[in-house]
């Protein structure tokens, strides 16, 4: 089983996108949280370093001083990202940590 850290470390960089909306959407706006601040803080670091390779449609809600920061507070959610997110956190609730990396492995 992977960990998170591997699991963003081996996805594709226009998947880290809606992975960090999705992910700030739950921790800001329903304070769940879905990774561990270090591994969130790669997410943010690995979207940074990549930022100008990315071509997904969700990419100009993401601020880079908000990726150099480690936070998506002052980012703002499409119909879609809330959606999803909410889906992916119910997904994942009551699992256990082994069972929720492997709900991220094939989300």
């Amino acid at each position: 089983m992977k960990s998170h850290r591997e699991f963003i470390n081996e996805i594709s960089i226009n998947r880290l996108v809606p992975y960090f909306l999705m992910s700030s959407y739950l921790y800001y706006e329903h304070d769940k949280s879905v990774f561990r601040d270090e591994d969130f803080d790669y997410l943010c670091k690995r979207l940074l370093d990549n930022f100008d390779n990315i071509n997904h449609v969700h990419k100009h809600l993401i601020i880079k001083e908000d990726l150099e920061s480690g936070s998506g507070y002052a980012t703002k959610y499409t119909n879609m990202i809330m959606c999803s997110a909410l889906t992916w956190y119910k997904d994942m609730e009551g699992k256990d940590n082994a069972e929720s990396e492997s709900i991220l492995e094939s989300s």
